[in-house]
């Protein structure tokens, strides 16, 4: 097996940007989309956000709100890091097709 060459900085920063630029794509469909949003508001409603709730001492609603928003983003994260993956292993092959 032939080792891979080591990343560039360029591809580095094409990857980031499109992880974050994905991140806040995913993020912002929230806003647009009711069944997502009502879905993330039935999800903050269960007992394990409720001792999340407790857990980090939000106890008024801008701080349950705030936790809310640190939990989707973190799940929309987690949503797009496999994606980015998955167009790097797309350009790869495109490229390799070449």
């Amino acid at each position: 097996m032939t080792e891979a060459p080591p990343p560039s900085i360029a591809r580095t920063l094409i990857k980031t940007v499109a992880l974050v630029g994905l991140t806040a794509a995913l993020m912002t469909s929230l806003r647009f989309s009711t069944t997502i949003a009502n879905g993330v508001d039935h999800i903050a409603g269960t007992r394990l956000w409720s001792s999340l709730y407790s857990i980090a001492g939000a106890s008024d609603a801008t701080q349950r709100e705030r936790l809310i928003v640190i939990g989707v983003a973190v799940a929309c994260f987690l949503l797009a890091l496999p994606i980015v993956q998955a167009g790097e292993w797309a350009v790869d092959r495109f490229r390799a097709r070449r």
